[in-house]
């Protein structure tokens, strides 16, 4: 979906709530989103169920309970700001099963969740990899976009995006639309062309991309000639709070839900990233 509503009906953000430490982020960039785009958030969280219990069952057990008083805290402090949202308990086998049926039955335009670094590099090293796996899967089998945020900080002030010459800019449009939009935000769109490139040329072409998504006039543009774009990239985000990273190009398998290059930009950015997946074919 290339809006946040359709006609006067509002679409839905559906926010994945887990873990208290990155519900206050979450809720922060949701509601610049909302704000921009008439969204209406639905705030998830998914209370997973062994086999051996049946659904009905978890649906009474002590952990709905917990999730509900979690999701009432943080839907208290956005309706106290005057956005519209919601909350939901869903009950499923995974986490990525309960997410996308959340998702289906709300008919949810977006899907945002999040990630906050652990205390200690073993412990961050294997809740990381489980959870890339499970927002791989949600990415992979949903019909809707997918914004995957890793929190490394609070600040949203200064955004970075990188822009390739044939990114997809549907959602990072979104994105980028709605974080210009608050004070004192800075976009700053970062393109790197290879040394013996030409940068005017390549200026030129990344120019005519941003006016046609309509982001050129919110941020500026930098083309910098690098050997090694990631490097760069990442070189550049120390500067920054927060970085948008989309595909390189529209990708033609389903296992190119984000890319390794992406992948590898999240992971070494000193900076929160927030990797986007744009479900919509055919569209840039």
């Amino acid at each position: 979906m290339s809006a946040a509503s359709r006609g006067d009906v509002p679409a839905t953000l559906l926010v994945g709530i887990s873990n208290p430490a990155t519900a206050r982020a979450l809720v922060g960039l949701s509601t610049v989103l909302a704000e921009a785009g008439q969204w209406r958030i639905l705030l998830t969280h998914v209370v997973t169920v062994a086999s051996q219990i049946s659904l009905t069952t978890g649906r009474s057990s002590r952990e709905v309970v917990q999730a509900r008083d979690l999701l009432q805290g943080v839907l208290s402090g956005i309706e106290a700001a005057g956005v519209e949202a919601g909350a939901l308990v869903e009950v499923a086998r995974t986490v990525d099963e309960g997410l996308l049926a959340a998702a289906e039955s709300h008919r949810a335009a977006m899907i945002l969740v999040g990630y906050s670094e652990a205390d200690t590099e073993v412990e961050a090293r294997g809740t990381e990899e489980q959870f890339d796996r499970t927002m791989h899967r949600v990415a992979r089998k949903g019909t809707t976009d997918t914004v995957v945020a890793k929190f490394r900080g609070e600040g949203m002030r200064r955004v970075l995006v990188p822009v390739a010459a044939e990114a997809p800019l549907q959602v990072t449009g979104l994105l980028c639309q709605a974080l210009g939009r608050s004070a004192g935000t800075s976009l700053t769109f970062l393109h790197v062309v290879d040394p013996d490139a030409s940068t005017d040329e390549a200026r030129r072409r990344i120019e005519e991309r941003l006016e046609e998504r309509g982001v050129a006039s919110i941020g500026s543009l930098r083309v910098v000639a690098a050997g090694d774009p990631v490097e760069a990239i990442v070189s550049a985000a120390a500067d920054h709070d927060l970085m948008i990273v989309g595909p390189s190009r529209r990708p033609g398998l389903m296992k190119a839900i984000f890319s390794s290059r992406a992948q590898k930009i999240a992971e070494e950015a000193p900076t929160s990233v927030l990797l986007v997946w744009n479900r919509a074919d055919g569209v840039g």
